[in-house]
């Protein structure tokens, strides 16, 4: 597929090899989302992840009596779904575009699929997506310090 983005630059996947890269690049669709589209909702099936090309994607808590809560901004270079990786690959935010955005959105079953076969892929991905997991929880926890520490 000829994407515009190439992907061997792209910092996330830059430990990559291109037999790897080649690999990502021929289960990715390019997708573009106006200001306020839904990329996926909470508890539904994580079929894709999306690295962003531009815009902003704010990963949103959904409260039934309330306006969704940003928990946390995500800009162009960073990975969107972080559940895709593990069972039951179902999705725990909601992921909503903040500005006009467009991202290449990857097939999740096609990259489980391979990592079954490919040890060192799944070694990798496994560590991308732990690596954000840990990031997105240091700032959740900081914004939850921020909006609850009380003055002494």
């Amino acid at each position: 597929m000829n994407l515009s983005v190439d992907l061997g630059t792209t910092e996330l996947l830059s430990h990559l090899t291109d037999e790897e890269i080649e690999f990502l690049e021929s289960v990715a669709t390019e997708f573009e989302y106006a200001q306020g589209d839904v990329l996926f909702e909470e508890d539904s099936e994580a079929t894709r992840f999306h690295i962003i090309i531009s815009g902003k994607v704010g990963l949103e808590l959904v409260s039934p009596r309330r306006r969704p809560i940003v928990i946390q901004t995500l800009g162009p270079g960073e990975l969107v779904g972080l559940s895709w990786f593990f069972p039951p690959h179902t999705w725990n935010w909601r992921a909503s575009a903040l500005n006009p955005t467009k991202t290449l959105g990857f097939d999740a079953a096609a990259v489980r699929n391979k990592c079954a076969e490919d040890r060192n892929l799944a070694e990798q991905i496994l560590r991308l997506v732990a690596r954000e997991a840990v990031a997105r929880l240091h700032a959740t926890r900081t914004q939850l310090l921020d909006l609850y520490e009380f003055p002494r």
